[in-house]
């Protein structure tokens, strides 16, 4: 497995536009070249917190109903992989995107919900492979939040928890054991 590299946020100049700019198109080549600078960056990533990336740098609030076409149409183009996560989201993948996770540091922000199934996957194979054998739900559970650097679980980790370890890379034994 290759080094983990921890998750930062991308960088994006920020621009001031009208929602009317964006629908009329003549934004279609900036707002494809911030989509592909935020995967350069943050990928593997949602579908929804890349939208939010690209749109707040474009001084807006939110992807309303007549922006969300917009956004769709450019995002489908892009040249990168894109996977569906366990929840139906569309997940845009950067070329060479090795099979780790990234840990959060401590000076950014990133919620269970923003982080895919498949990059959690790889925290729980991680701590399976240091650990050397098969782990009960609660050990891995418990590993695996402080892994990601969260301080208690609730019901959105637990809903992260639960989809990683439905990841075809994460294995049960007979027993309920998780194992790789």
């Amino acid at each position: 497995m290759a080094e983990r590299k921890e998750y930062h946020e991308a960088v994006l100049e920020t621009l001031n536009v009208t929602p009317d700019e964006i629908i009329s198109g003549m934004l279609d080549d900036e707002i494809r070249k911030r989509m592909l600078a935020v995967i350069e960056t943050e990928a593997p990533i949602k579908e929804s917190l890349l939208f939010k990336r690209v749109i707040n740098s474009l001084s807006l609030k939110k992807v309303g109903s007549r922006i969300l076409p917009v956004f769709d149409s450019i995002a489908s183009l892009l040249p990168v992989r894109i996977s569906s996560d366990a929840d139906g989201e569309r997940v845009f993948h950067k070329e060479n995107e090795d099979d780790s996770y990234r840990p959060t540091p401590d000076s950014e922000q990133r919620y269970s919900y923003q982080i895919p199934a498949e990059e959690a996957a790889w925290c729980l194979y991680s701590i399976i492979e240091r650990e050397g054998r098969t782990m009960t739900k609660k050990e891995l559970k418990s590993r695996f939040v402080a892994e990601m650097g969260y301080q208690k679980t609730g019901h959105a980790i637990d809903t992260l928890f639960s989809a990683a370890s439905k990841c075809q890379v994460i294995k049960r034994t007979g027993n309920g054991r998780f194992t790789i």
